[in-house]
């Protein structure tokens, strides 16, 4: 799912048959663990954005422990057929530098030129009209064209057939139907954890384990903390090469401990948890500087790479200074400063480069070349450009150098402390109990640039949270197994978290990213396999 642009229930209440429902998830907990829903037939069912089969959702019940619910959804549609088809690229332009792209879908014109061309050449083409979605900030009425050739059975079919388009001059794209946004899915596989902290003896908690800048798989981590319910949690850093350094690190606000450990891009969705107070969905933005005596300089990362930012939302950058998702941004001038919890050796420099080792008494123990490794309690900051400058300048040894960090909502201060954890990703799905979905906002969806079009729109193996009207948390699964389930989009998924009772909702990083455990074992059919080692996790841990 994360591709790298690089630029420089029997009874009523389980039944949730009304998406508005807001109190729809309160008599789960009640439900036996062998009941389950009818689910009619959907024959007619799936126009654009449409999510009534979110309500024919089969749902059973079982307790984790007492005030924690593990409901298991699933649902099938014997009116769907998914197969393999062979997709037409477009092609197009990058709106940052004009280089030359593909896209799912182009213009009537293209599409008409395009139809004949594979008419000519023997092909049987067909067009579909892609409405945009219909989230809350982005275009309305036709996206574009899509062209398709053939409906196959297997992937080998469709493959000897983008073969034959390619010698033809074609750039075709090998996909499984059931991706697809519309119509209604054929099969579909949820987990949801439902957590009230009034009742459950525990917290719920984003963990990174030992090291913000390494990644393990959920099962994984479930089984160092044993928690009754684990699922992945933000957007973090994934790609290789210079990156690998920082690997595992969220690319968007990070805190556990009450620690801050990577900066937000921009004021994309966060999960607030605060011990046993209800979890919070907030746009978050942070701002932190690094002072010297009286003189201080803005921080621009934390335990980032400098100089480069995946997710993008980094203030000075290109191509953009927003967050913009399977993208990496650049920017000359930078200034990072990495925490004792980085726990990896730090990353060595590419550009000229200063840095500066801090001890836990904020007392500069050195000044030099990046790398190395720090020692316990200590940090460290890197800086190119300008601020290189102003560090060498401001930073000897022995002086004393202090951070001073803020977090805000609606540019109002959020309080930290040791019980408080965040983990970031996007976009908002669910605002007051209604459907909210802001993803060119939180750069999730680019109307200029179809490129990465079915990254939100199309459907995926997801993760996601909601919070009902009692405070309860929903921590869901979606399972998107080529052949087997869909998964769902972004759309699906705040219907989902509508019908379970959620008032508000995000997504959480989804794709081979998706995994659900307890107690170390995977409940869930992931789309990776070997399971994806993971950032971050969000963790139902029991009191000991």
């Amino acid at each position: 799912m994360r591709r790298i642009l690089v630029i420089s229930a029997a009874t009523g209440a389980l039944a949730l048959a009304c998406l508005s429902a807001p109190n729809a998830a309160s008599a789960v907990s009640a439900v036996s663990p062998s009941t389950r829903t009818a689910a009619p037939s959907l024959a007619g069912a799936g126009g654009p954005g449409d999510t009534a089969w979110v309500r024919q959702i089969q749902w059973t019940s079982n307790s984790l422990a007492p005030g924690v619910t593990l409901l298991r959804g699933s649902f099938t549609n014997a009116a769907s057929h998914p197969d393999w088809t062979v997709t037409i690229q477009a092609p197009t332009t990058s709106p940052f530098d004009a280089s030359a792209e593909l896209a799912e879908a182009g213009s009537a014109g293209w599409a008409a030129q395009t139809e004949a061309a594979l008419r000519a050449d023997g092909f049987d083409p067909t067009e579909t009209v892609l409405p945009w979605p219909r989230y809350a900030d982005d275009p309305h009425g036709v996206m574009g064209v899509r062209v398709r050739v053939g409906d196959f059975a297997t992937r080998d079919d469709a493959n000897a057939e983008a073969a034959a388009l390619t010698a033809d001059g074609f750039q075709p794209l090998v996909e499984w139907t059931g991706f697809d946004p519309t119509p209604a899915p054929h099969a579909e596989q949820l987990l949801v954890a439902i957590v009230d902290p009034a009742r459950f003896d525990g917290q719920v908690i984003a963990d990174h384990g030992t090291a913000v800048a390494s990644k393990q798989t959920v099962p994984a981590a479930s089984a160092a903390l044993g928690s009754i319910a684990a699922t992945n949690g933000g957007f973090f850093t994934i790609q290789g090469g210079p990156l690998t350094a920082v690997n595992g690190v969220n690319t968007g606000i990070s805190a556990y401990h009450g620690q801050i450990q990577s900066l937000a891009n921009g004021d994309r969705a966060a999960l607030v948890l605060d011990g046993r107070k209800p979890a919070r969905i907030e746009n978050l933005t942070t701002t932190a500087q690094l002072h010297a005596g009286g003189d201080s300089i803005r921080i621009l990362g934390i335990n980032r790479l400098p100089g480069t930012a995946e997710d993008c939302g980094v203030s000075g950058f290109a191509p953009t200074s927003q967050p913009r998702q399977n993208t990496i941004c650049t920017g000359p001038n930078d200034l990072v400063l990495f925490t004792p919890m980085f726990g990896a050796p730090l990353p060595p420099a590419s550009v000229p480069a200063v840095q500066v080792v801090i001890d836990a008494n904020g007392r500069v123990v050195s000044v030099g070349a990046p790398g190395g490794t720090l020692p316990a309690g200590d940090s460290a900051v890197q800086a190119i450009g300008p601020d290189a400058t102003w560090l060498t300048d401001h930073a000897q040894v022995g002086q004393t150098l202090t951070v001073s960090e803020q977090v805000r909502n609606n540019g109002q201060p959020v309080h930290l402390d040791a019980q408080t954890s965040i983990s970031s990703a996007g976009p908002v799905l669910l605002r007051h109990g209604h459907p909210a979905i802001d993803a060119v906002d939180e750069g999730v969806l680019d109307p200029r640039d179809l490129n990465d079009y079915t990254f939100s729109a199309y459907r995926h193996a997801r993760t996601f949270v909601g919070v009902d009207g009692h405070g309860r948390l929903l921590l869901a699964t979606a399972d998107g197994v080529t052949g087997a389930t869909e998964g769902l989009t972004l759309s699906e998924e705040a219907a989902v978290m509508r019908s379970l009772g959620a008032v508000d909702a995000m997504n959480l990083d989804g794709g081979g990213s998706t995994e659900f455990a307890s107690q170390g074992q995977l409940l869930n059919n992931a789309s990776s396999v070997p399971l994806r080692p993971d950032g971050d996790t969000i963790e139902v841990v029991p009191q000991p």
